[in-house]
């Protein structure tokens, strides 16, 4: 996982580029030595963790992305591993910088053939290195290049792509046809946002970057218009809310969790109990009276507050809003909307509580689909305090009333438009990847996660978790970001140990305190 930095499109990527080679004097040849180097520790440190023997294959395609792979070789057989090139396109034919590559590993007598697929032993390749195609490549690979890629993937060859998996598109993500199912992938410079969605993220493996010398004026000025970051495990640990050793449970937060209905129980205790297992020192669960002995009997050490209710119905009732008024006044942060359903009493008490809030507060789920039913009305909801957000597509695009297509199409260049427009203090837009931003500022992409958290009441320990950061004292982004993190990271523990088909939300609540001490640790 690789530390917090801006995420280019390849455009933006070759803006850079341009920058530092036209604008800054720095040659082309000189980058390419820096990657191929980035590459080449890489490629040895895995190699030799995994402890191989045998010979190392960097195939070569026609480009500088091959011209790569050719200093790459150089640098790995200074280092005495026994390597060779596998290269697609006579070296006579190559240009620029890729030629002066591949004349600097042929005066080194750098062992090459031209490929020939009926030729080609990969039983007894150890390693390969995917030298083949640019991040700049679109669509399926063709011919020779296809025969090498589904030859890596069938013999399953570890395989470290330069750059970027052959086959993966680096700017939406798509994998058209073939890939390279890579252990790892050295990102050169930057990582490219294609990296961070499925399927290809898929096929990048560990993500490494390698630092080819540009300059930060140049990546600066070639970004402009677009700040995406990644984030590192270790900003997160030193996030965490301070935990003085003389803390009581006032010290560490009140959260109060305004959540259920008939049939809906299940949301509003994943939320608080997952507030819970976040720090907080007290967690207050607000639901129908209807429902309270059902609570109760699922939750120990929440405090349950029951409320007017719709009869028969089991919901929150307009007439809740005084209750729920007195209820929230000693409480440091609210979560509003799991499981609450979306009765026209219910949405009217949505439409006359925030205003009335002065606390930080994390809305999700029915709570969200409410205030949708409210705008549908021509009705705003105005917040009297900093609110977060976390919906789905489908919750997003009836809040903006767009379709799910314009969401999945704007959530990287959009969503800080989206923020302002709902009048929040943070948008989470779940999905894989998560988007994280304010209404201003960066927009930061979350690294941890997977399918297997794609079940129901995974977004309510979400809301629980971000909810009882809020309470210890971090501000929204914080609370959201490191929510975000926390959660993902509890999934993927969750996975290793159940796998991603059987994964329950229950799993990810269970997982939560290994998250926490992991992060720690860092």
């Amino acid at each position: 996982m690789v530390d917090q930095m801006n995420i280019v499109t390849i455009e933006i990527m070759r803006r850079i580029d341009r920058i530092a080679i036209d604008e800054m004097g720095i040659s082309g040849i000189e980058l390419m030595h820096n990657a191929g180097e980035g590459v080449a520790r890489v490629t040895a440190r895995i190699f030799n963790d995994m402890e191989l023997d045998g010979t190392i294959v960097v195939f070569t395609g026609p480009g500088n992305n091959g011209g790569d792979g050719w200093v790459v070789a150089r640098l790995l057989n200074r280092e005495k591993y026994n390597v060779r090139v596998i290269t697609t396109v006579n070296p006579d034919q190559l240009k620029g910088d890729a030629r002066t590559a591949f004349e600097e590993a042929n005066a080194d007598n750098i062992d090459f053939e031209l490929f020939d697929h009926l030729k080609i032993d990969y039983e007894n390749i150890a390693f390969a290195v995917d030298a083949l195609l640019g991040t700049g490549a679109k669509g399926a690979p063709r011919g020779e290049i296809a025969n090498i890629v589904r030859a890596l993937s069938e013999f399953k060859i570890p395989t470290v792509a330069v750059d970027n998996p052959t086959g993966t598109d680096a700017d939406t993500g798509q994998v058209e046809g073939l890939a390279v199912p890579a252990i790892a992938t050295v990102s050169l410079c930057l990582p490219k946002i294609g990296q961070l969605l499925s399927p290809t993220r898929e096929f990048v493996g560990e993500l490494f970057v390698a630092d080819i010398g540009i300059p930060d004026e140049a990546i600066s000025k070639g970004r402009a218009g677009l700040d995406l970051r990644m984030n590192t495990p270790s900003e997160f640990g030193a996030m965490l809310p301070f935990r003085p050793s003389d803390g009581h449970k006032g010290t560490f937060g009140k959260v109060s969790i305004i959540a259920g209905s008939l049939g809906m129980t299940g949301a509003a205790a994943l939320s608080a109990e997952s507030a819970l297992r976040s720090g907080s020192g007290l967690v207050e669960l607000v639901v129908p009276e209807g429902i309270a002995k059902n609570i109760d009997s699922i939750v120990r050490e929440v405090v349950t507050r029951p409320v007017a209710h719709v009869a028969k119905r089991g919901c929150l009732s307009v007439r809740a809003l005084g209750e729920i008024l007195t209820c929230i006044k000693s409480s440091d942060a609210i979560a509003f909307g799991p499981g609450i359903g979306t009765h026209r009493e219910t949405i009217d008490l949505t439409s006359r509580l925030f205003q009335r809030i002065t606390i930080p507060s994390v809305i999700d789920a029915d709570g969200l689909n409410c205030i949708a039913k409210l705008k549908s009305r021509n009705i705003d909801i105005h917040f009297g305090s900093e609110v977060i957000i976390t919906p789905h597509p489908g919750e997003l695009s009836r809040l903006l009333d767009i379709s799910i297509d314009e969401v999945s199409k704007g959530r990287f260049t959009m969503i800080s438009d989206w923020a302002r427009k709902l009048g929040v203090d943070v948008l989470v837009l779940k999905g894989s990847p998560t988007v994280i931003a304010e209404g201003e500022g960066p927009i930061f992409i979350n690294q941890t996660g997977n399918d297997g958290m794609a079940t129901g009441g995974s977004g309510d320990i979400l809301t629980g978790i971000i909810a009882g950061f809020l309470a210890q004292g971090l501000k929204p982004l914080e609370s959201a970001r490191l929510g975000v993190f926390i959660h993902g990271l509890a999934g993927d523990m969750a996975e290793e140990t159940l796998g991603r088909r059987a994964m329950i939300a229950g799993d990810i609540l269970d997982s939560l305190p290994s998250a926490l001490m992991a992060l720690e640790e860092i």
